[in-house]
């Protein structure tokens, strides 16, 4: 039983400290990509050990040429950008943590999903046909399987 309890532990730690944080935020709509921003761009400009929390807002919104995102430094008034009957997702990045602040699809799987981090980390929101993951850098991808 010991024997198990330390595989277990040492399996999470290996796991924990193997993982890869991601480098650049996508986001794609219907297969094609609308923004590729490293999360580095997206972070503050800080004084070195001052975390301030800021969050910054991607608003997506949807129309029948496709999907656009606009960037904001504060929690965007959806009531003044959404015009009726659009459709929409708001996504707030702080650090390395993404998620879906809100959206106006009927489920909100995609509002009540945990906040992603890692790279190969995402969020789906299916009735938008939206895909935000974190990816990481390219030099240290390796792909998922082969093909002979």
């Amino acid at each position: 039983m010991a024997f198990l309890l330390l595989f277990a532990l040492g399996s999470f730690v290996w796991s924990a400290v193997g993982r890869k944080d991601g480098q650049t935020l996508r986001i794609s709509y219907d297969g094609q990509i609308i923004a590729d921003v490293p999360l580095s761009r997206l972070q503050p400009q800080k004084p070195a050990g001052e975390d301030n929390g800021t969050v910054r807002y991607c608003l997506l919104l949807y129309s029948e040429e496709g999907a656009s995102c606009e960037w904001y430094e504060a929690d965007a008034d959806l009531d003044s950008l959404v015009s009726e009957g659009s459709s929409y997702n708001l996504l707030a990045v702080s650090g390395e943590r993404v998620w879906m602040k809100a959206a106006d699809c009927r489920d909100q799987i995609c509002v009540h999903h945990i906040p992603i981090s890692g790279g190969g980390e995402s969020i789906i929101c299916l009735p938008h046909r939206l895909a935000v993951e974190i990816r990481g850098d390219a030099a240290g991808e390796t792909p998922d399987g082969m093909v002979k």
